[in-house]
């Protein structure tokens, strides 16, 4: 695929979409806390990044969750389309090979340590 390797922030946005629609807030969260700390985002580079992925035909506009509060119906929620999906697996996998690679050259071991 040619859009792979994807950048941390991409994979990590349509990995926080994979569970269900969010909102910008609820997504720069959990960017954060998927990329363990080492991605930040902020809201200009979300932004960005929301479009750029809506151009690719990654992610589109949601419907707002019935169990969103009255303040969360305000804002914008975005999820994954098929394509996205595609795109996340695809680039899971690419990764998930590499480290086999990498286990198998003794690089790093079962629990990642070198």
């Amino acid at each position: 695929m040619q859009d792979l390797p994807l950048t941390p922030r991409v994979m990590l946005i349509l990995w926080a979409l994979d569970t269900g629609p969010k909102h910008g807030y609820r997504l720069l969260s959990e960017v954060e806390t998927l990329g363990r700390g080492r991605v930040t985002i902020g809201p200009a580079s979300l932004y960005e990044s929301i479009q750029s992925l809506r151009s690719k035909g990654w992610i589109e506009p949601a419907e707002i969750p019935a169990e969103a509060t009255s303040h969360d119906r305000r804002r914008r929620y975005f999820q994954l389309t098929g394509d996205g999906q595609g795109v996340l697996r695809a680039e899971a996998l690419r990764l998930a090979e590499l480290v086999d690679d990498l286990r198998a050259n003794g690089i790093v071991d079962e629990a990642g340590a070198q």
